[in-house]
């Protein structure tokens, strides 16, 4: 996706908004975001300076509120890429494929190999 430099600014604003309530960083605020998303388990941080290092740890202990998610939420929404029909049916699309493989039905005509057991098993 192309990034908007534009609205690169306007996230910025935002995070330093929100930052200035919470006497945190801008970084500190959108690793605390990131870290709330809910499909994020772990986030990666980069430093050069200890301090820096610290800072963004203490992502973990800041507590955003509602309207903060909210503001960074809005502005930080790209929208529906093209082609948006497409990404708006994709969680409602049925998927024809079986949701499970059967390795038994496939043992002895060589269309599925179990390889566990086998050397390739860790």
């Amino acid at each position: 996706m192309p990034f908007d430099k534009e609205n690169g600014y306007k996230i910025v604003d935002v995070l330093k908004e929100v930052a200035k309530r919470h006497d945190a960083s801008a970084a500190r605020v959108a690793l605390a975001w990131v870290l709330g998303r809910p499909a994020v388990s772990s986030v990666i941080v980069a430093a050069r300076k200890p301090e820096q290092l610290e800072d963004n740890i203490r992502a973990v202990e800041l507590r955003l509120s509602s309207e903060d998610v909210r503001l960074l939420d809005e502005v930080s929404d790209p929208g529906v890429p093209y082609p948006k029909w497409m990404v708006l049916q994709l969680d409602t699309a049925e998927d024809p494929r079986p949701k499970v493989l059967h390795p038994e039905k496939y043992g002895e005509d060589g269309r599925w190999k179990d390889l566990r057991g086998s050397r390739w098993s860790g």
